[in-house]
């Protein structure tokens, strides 16, 4: 009976594979993140244009509720990319504490996903307000 045990070269070579992987992930993770972040921004921008632009010829509730609306929807797609990221950082050579705080992160943004899509869904039920 004959154990397989890798020689040093292949550790070596499995070890830099490994490194090279987390390194990938971390790029990733940073990369989900940006676009996360000027997606929220671009959602504010657009919201406070579209504030000023319709504020004086829109009754003000009706404008909030429109922009609410809007801003949710990015928000919601930002807290998906941001969930991305975490889960792809965990992803290699995880540790418990890595996973524990992916679970209280998973769990804290599927919360805030949840009612802010049911609250985009009741606001996309209203009817009699739109806007471009």
């Amino acid at each position: 009976m004959r154990i397989n045990v890798p020689s040093i070269a292949e550790d070596s070579l499995f070890r830099r594979l490994e490194m090279g992987l987390a390194e990938l992930a971390g790029i990733v993770k940073v990369f989900l993140e940006l676009i996360a972040v000027l997606l929220i921004v671009y959602a504010i921008g657009l919201a406070l244009h579209k504030f000023i632009r319709h504020s004086r010829r829109s009754k003000f509730d009706t404008v909030q509720r429109l922009l609410r609306l809007e801003l949710g929807r990015y928000l919601i797609l930002a807290l998906e990319l941001l969930l991305a990221a975490d889960i792809v950082a965990t992803a290699v050579s995880p540790s418990w504490d890595a996973i524990g705080r992916l679970a209280a992160i998973s769990l804290i943004r599927t919360f805030l996903n949840y009612f802010l899509e049911r609250e985009v869904r009741e606001l996309e039920t209203r009817k009699g307000w739109e806007m471009d």
